[in-house]
């Protein structure tokens, strides 16, 4: 008996949903990691052993965490205005300025550079 072609595989309950990598590469290191997609990019830097520093903890209250992204910044989440605030009183800022604690890696290649 063949099986019925309008059934569609549903995973077991606990199965965990599949995952999407991306690439992630750091400068000045300029080493290439893939990592996970959904997750923050000051997860995925510190996950890779990079050097970054977040002092609040990912709460977007400092701005030791802030990087440069100068390739793929629309694969990560939209700015949110608590970034946006805290992005406004750091110096040096520029176009790709994100705070990797609030950053979300989408499903595209990006770039960053770490900036301390």
């Amino acid at each position: 008996m063949l099986p019925d072609k309008s059934l569609s595989f549903q995973p077991p309950t606990g199965f965990p949903p599949s995952i999407t990598m991306t690439a992630l590469t750091v400068l000045p290191s300029g080493k290439t990691y893939d990592v996970a997609a959904g997750i923050t990019l000051l997860k995925a830097l510190q996950d890779a052993g990079e050097p970054i520093i977040s002092k609040c903890g990912g709460g977007a209250k400092c701005e030791s965490c802030h990087v440069m992204v100068p390739v793929g910044r629309k694969s990560l989440s939209k700015i949110q205005r608590v970034e946006n605030e805290k992005l406004d009183g750091i110096v040096g800022v520029g176009s790709g300025s994100r705070l990797a604690c609030q950053a979300i890696l989408g499903d595209e290649s990006i770039t960053v550079e770490l900036l301390k």
